[in-house]
C-alpha cells in the first residue's frame, strides 16, 4: 500500500514515518513536509520527499502523481493544542482548515470509482483512508460546556466533523475517515517510565499511535469494532495487556 504521511517532522509524524519505512505492507511513503527530513531517512528507497509549503492548495500535478502511484491513504500529523499557536485564528487553521482542505482534495482525485468497488470482492480494501490525529476529550458540540482545554477540544471536534461528513457525502466505500483521539503523546517509545505513565494517565507512546494509525490505514475498521472513532485507550492495543502486567519489585 502507498500512503502520504504528513507532519513527518513532529514526534507523531516521524515516528508514522519510521514505523512506515518498516511496516511490510507499506511499499511506499510519500512525505509532504515544508522542513527537510533527515538525510538517513530521506535517502530511503521506500519514501519520496515532497517540500509543500501550503497545505491549503494540493496542486492538479501532485494529484496526479498520487493517482498515477496509486495513493490510497493518507495519515494526517499536523496540528497541536492552541497554546502552541501564535494565536486562536492560526490554530484553527491548521487544526480544522488544513486536513479539510486536504480530504476534500484527496477524496475527490484519489477515491476509488464506483466501478472499482463494484469489481473488487474485498470493499473493505478498497477506500481511499484518512487518518485524522485528534485528542482526547475533543468535543463535536460548539456549545458545550466544558472545564479544560475547551477551545482545543473543540477545535479538534469541529475538524473531526467537518471530516466526517465530507466521507458521508461521498459514494459508500470510496473514502472513509478516522479519528484517533489521543492522550499526552510519550516520545522514546515503550520505556518503562512510559508504560508507566499509560498505566496512571490518559497518553501513549509514540510507537503505538503510529502502529494503530498504520494498521488503520492498512485495514480499516468495521462498525462493530467500535466506528470511526478511535479513543486513547483503543489506540493502545493489545499492548495494553503489557502495561497491566507491568510489575515493580
Amino acid at each position: 500500500m502507498k500512503i502520504i504521511v504528513t507532519g513527518c517532522t513532529g514526534v507523531v509524524g516521524s515516528e508514522v514515518l519510521r514505523s512506515a519505512i518498516k511496516h511490510q505492507f507499506i511499499t511506499h511513503i510519500y512525505a509532504i513536509t515544508r522542513q527537510p527530513l533527515d538525510p538517513k531517512i530521506e535517502d530511503h528507497p521506500k519514501v519520496t520527499q515532497i517540500i509543500h509549503e501550503d497545505f491549503e492548495q494540493w496542486p492538479d500535478h501532485l494529484m496526479r502523481l498520487f493517482e498515477h502511484e496509486g495513493v490510497r491513504g493518507c495519515i494526517w500529523c499536523i496540528g497541536g493544542w492552541v497554546a502552541k499557536f501564535p494565536s486562536l485564528e492560526e490554530a484553527q487553521r491548521v487544526n480544522i482548515a488544513l486536513p479539510q482542505s486536504a480530504a476534500e482534495a484527496f477524496s475527490s482525485a484519489l477515491s476509488p470509482s464506483s466501478a472499482e468497488i463494484s469489481q473488487t470482492r474485498n470493499k473493505r480494501g478498497i477506500p481511499f483512508r484518512f487518518i485524522y490525529m485528534s485528542c482526547n476529550g475533543a468535543e463535536q458540540n460548539p456549545f458545550a460546556s466544558l472545564w479544560w482545554s475547551a477551545d482545543s477540544r473543540k477545535m479538534k471536534g469541529a475538524a473531526e466533523k467537518g471530516l466526517f461528513e465530507l466521507a458521508d457525502s461521498r459514494n459508500p466505500g470510496s473514502f472513509e475517515v478516522y479519528s484517533l483521539r489521543l492522550g499526552k503523546v510519550l516520545p522514546g517509545g515503550q520505556t518503562v517510565y512510559n508504560l508507566m505513565t499509560m498505566g496512571s494517565t490518559t497518553s501513549i507512546a509514540d510507537n503505538l499511535v503510529a502502529k494503530c494509525a498504520l494498521n488503520i490505514v492498512i485495514d480499516g475498521r468495521m462498525k462493530d469494532e467500535g466506528g470511526r472513532i478511535l479513543e486513547n485507550v483503543d489506540c493502545l492495543g493489545d499492548d495494553w495487556s503489557q502495561i497491566n502486567s507491568l510489575s515493580i519489585d
